[in-house]
């Protein structure tokens, strides 16, 4: 929470002062009015980039007509400048669609054109306009690597573009330079170096205090506030609250009051000051909704319902963390969400609300797998984006080299037509001599590359199997001896416990409340075995090794019905004989995978399994009544539970089919060859 008013201060000065030495703010209606009056093509550019640039956010249509005008007009100038500004502006844009590899690129291509142009640059005004341009580049480099938790790379553009601010003489210098030095504090805080953060943020103070900019001052008091309270020198962080408190009650502005409150209230948590730490998160709470930020108003409700609970206040505790439950979920703040069901779970065992509280835990077990399994999303989608980016940072090459290729072409055109001409009427006739004699030794070199490539597919796919085969042997292998470690190991040592516990009892003289926490925690003991073996059980199922696949399924089948998380129907025919040890483990994982998908996802009462196995075919069918989805969805899904279930399927040579309807349940249908 922090973070975002670090961040905000450098939105907020990067609003008030441009950074873009040579582009100027206007309005669209000024920017029409002076294309039409330009006389000149090397204004005319600028101001189709500056048009693209503010039509972007409303009218994505008319943005790129505009700056596919800036570019045709800088090809036709072949002036460097312009073709600089053209790039850093489709940098701007990329990096605001949060398409930041891409934006990378065209920032690169800005800064190669901008070092080109300041070679030839007429006056050293054009020069020193160049360099903070690059500056400006480098500048939003930094924060894209700085959104991918590159850091210390940040640190180096932003330094850069620091000393090239303070070699100019622009009006807005002092401005500039105060919030180059509130970046790099921002970067070193987020970097956990909090004594580097404190040394820029008063740097940047001192910058703001020989300005007017009093919006600016208060917020980098309020930094140096936050840096004194992460390296726990709360009185320093107090000291500098109170000499931003006048400045705050001058401004009134909701955002700094709740910021300014926001801080109080967190050192009053630091000197375990509850009830004052209560009045001030309530008081960032009015302030926050004058202007909806819902993340505050959250985070402040999770807050006060924690400092309610140290005060031993359980009502009012459970109050609040329940009225900013909702908010988290709906918002996705998935850390935040798990912090208050955390602190839900201390206040529902304080209150003696044992189920409750187990509920709570089985919630943030489940939302921190989801929040791992989101992050190996997006990880796959960085590689893939990476990608893309490099492929389009091709293109703008090529189209580069095509610009210099097609000048080439038109000087030397009407030699190359006769040239052509003369080539083609030489090659038609070698063509005609030579065409029977060709055309057997094609169809020959046709069958024999045909032969090769089915060889070398072939050989691929083998090699695959024998991958895949290797994996998941080492994947049930892995899961065997976690489940024997945990059965035998950590299950007979909790054992041992209890029994240790139970003989100790009989030796004790307690009062009666401390013997109904003694046989709670016995009770606990107990039910923590029966989620270990529960566990194991699942890693490596005792019925599947021992009796084989039916009897496992129909044990698995049950346990669910147990559990009463819906009603599974089992059904299987020709099961009486058990099939390949290999084949039995991963058909068992196909159909748990399948009913555990079922259960988090498809909203559904009843499930029916059925395995038919006919001589060599095995025949398998999970269909359950759920809510369904659009089979559209299942090419694009790349959930983890679907990659395995088909690269299971595949391994087995086996065929898999979907079939489903929003609103009609979903069938599954699975054909295997034993052979």
């Amino acid at each position: 929470m922090r973070i975002t008013s670090r961040y905000f201060l450098a939105l907020f000065i990067a609003g008030a002062c441009s950074l873009h030495a040579v582009g100027q703010t206007h309005i669209i209606d000024s920017l029409k009015n002076a294309l039409k009056n330009s006389t000149k093509d090397t204004v005319s550019v600028f101001i189709l980039n500056q048009l693209g640039l503010q039509f972007f956010s409303y009218d994505t249509v008319k943005s790129f007509e505009y700056l596919q005008n800036a570019f045709r007009m800088a090809k036709k100038l072949n002036w460097d400048r312009a073709y600089a500004d053209y790039y850093q502006v489709k940098g701007y844009l990329k990096q605001y669609s949060s398409e930041h590899d891409l934006a990378h690129i065209y920032f690169d291509s800005a800064i190669s054109h901008f070092e080109k142009a300041a070679k030839i640059a007429p006056s050293k005004k054009d020069r020193d306009d160049i360099k903070l341009a690059i500056a400006t580049c480098e500048t939003q480099k930094a924060d894209i690597l700085l959104k991918k938790g590159r850091g210390a790379e940040a640190i180096e553009l932003y330094v850069a573009a620091l000393e090239a601010w303070k070699s100019s003489d622009q009006p807005n210098k002092v401005e500039a330079i105060g919030t180059y030095y509130s970046r790099i504090s921002t970067t070193y805080y987020e970097l956990a170096q909090y004594e580097k953060a404190l040394e820029y943020d008063k740097l940047s103070l001192a910058a703001y205090l020989s300005t007017n900019n009093e919006e600016a001052i208060v917020w980098a008091f309020l930094n140096v506030s936050d840096d004194f309270n992460r390296l726990k020198l709360t009185d320093s962080g107090l000291l500098y609250l109170r000499k931003a408190e006048p400045v705050v009650k001058r401004l009134n502005n909701h955002r700094i009051n709740a910021s300014y409150y926001g801080k109080l209230g967190h050192i009053s948590t630091l000197k375990n000051e509850w009830r004052t730490a209560i009045g001030y998160f309530e008081k960032k709470i009015e302030e926050t909704k004058f202007y909806q930020g819902t993340f505050g108003i959250i985070s402040s409700q999770r807050t006060i319902g924690i400092c309610y609970r140290r005060l031993g206040e359980y009502a009012q505790a459970r109050k609040y963390l329940l009225l900013a439950l909702p908010g988290a979920i709906a918002g996705k703040y998935a850390d935040e969400a798990m912090q208050i069901m955390q602190e839900l779970v201390i206040v529902e065992e304080k209150t003696n609300h044992i189920a409750e509280a187990h509920d709570y835990l089985k919630k943030v077990v489940a939302l921190r797998d989801s929040v791992n399994l989101e992050n190996s999303r997006k990880a796959v989608a960085e590689i893939e984006n990476k990608y893309q980016a490099a492929e389009k940072s091709k293109t703008i090459l090529k189209l580069e080299k095509d610009k210099e290729i097609q000048q080439l072409s038109l000087k030397q055109k009407s030699v190359y037509n006769y040239f052509l001409l003369t080539l083609i009427a030489a090659l038609l006739i070698a063509a005609f001599l030579a065409y029977r004699n060709i055309r057997q030794r094609s169809i020959l070199v046709k069958k024999e590359t045909e032969l090769q490539k089915q060889q070398i597919r072939e050989l691929e796919k083998d090699k695959q199997l024998v991958a895949v085969d290797s994996m998941l042997k080492g994947q049930e292998d892995e899961r065997s001896r976690l489940a024997k470690d945990l059965h035998d190991g950590l299950g007979g040592l909790l054992s041992g416990v209890k029994f240790s516990l139970g003989n100790i009892k009989e030796n004790l003289i307690m009062t009666p409340d401390n013997m109904h926490v003694f046989d709670r925690s016995l009770d606990m003991i107990d039910t923590s075995i029966k989620e270990l073996r529960r566990v194991a059980h699942n890693m490596m199922p005792e019925m599947l090794t021992k009796f084989g696949l039916d009897e496992a399924l129909k044990e698995y089948c049950s346990t669910i019905n147990t559990n009463m998380l819906l009603t599974v129907k089992y059904q299987s025919v020709g099961m009486d004989s058990r099939i390949e040890k290999p084949v039995e483990i991963i058909v068992y994982r196909i159909v748990q995978e399948l009913l555990n998908n079922t259960m988090k996802h498809a909203s559904a009462t009843e499930v029916f399994v059925q395995l038919i196995r006919d001589q060599n075919r095995l025949s398998i069918v999970v269909e359950d009544n759920g809510k369904g989805f659009d089979m559209a969805r299942v090419t694009e899904n790349k959930g983890a539970g679907w990659m395995n279930i088909r690269s299971r399927v595949d391994y087995l040579k086996g065929q898999l089919d979907i079939h489903s309807e929003p609103g009609k349940g979903t069938l599954v249908n699975i054909e295997i060859n034993l052979l």
